[in-house]
């Protein structure tokens, strides 16, 4: 099993889990996606510094439509964005709150360094 296959096999929840294994929390992300920040629910997430959220982190398979909604989100220029999402997982769907935050640098406050990322369970 590689490295990454390993790292995925703890995120994952398996059919009949409930919302084991789901993604909810927040995580910071930079502009290629890569994990700056993790604060996950639940265990086995916590370890994800410097893995990409979409390819080795996001356990849902419509994780690119999700992508695409950050992306837009980055090239934007609000300060924050609320959305609702549903996360298409192995064992069915499950509805999320999105809230995203811009995170601009010190320096050039023009600049958005990183995007934060809250993922909750839809009320």
């Amino acid at each position: 099993m590689t490295q990454t296959a390993e790292r995925n096999s703890t995120l994952e929840g398996g059919p009949g889990q409930g919302l084991a294994g789901k993604l909810f929390g927040l995580v910071e992300l930079d502009s290629a996606g890569t994990v700056l920040y993790a604060r996950f629910e639940g265990e086995g997430v916590s370890n994800c510094a410097g893995l990409n959220f979409y390819t080795e982190v996001a356990t849902f398979r419509n994780v690119g439509k999700f992508k695409d909604h950050l992306e837009s989100f980055n090239r934007g220029s609000q300060p924050a964005q609320s959305l609702h999402f549903t996360c298409d997982y192995e064992d069915g769907p499950v509805g999320v709150r999105v809230l995203l935050a811009r995170m601009r640098g010190r320096a050039d406050a023009d600049v958005t360094k990183s995007i934060l990322v809250h993922i909750r369970r839809a009320q």
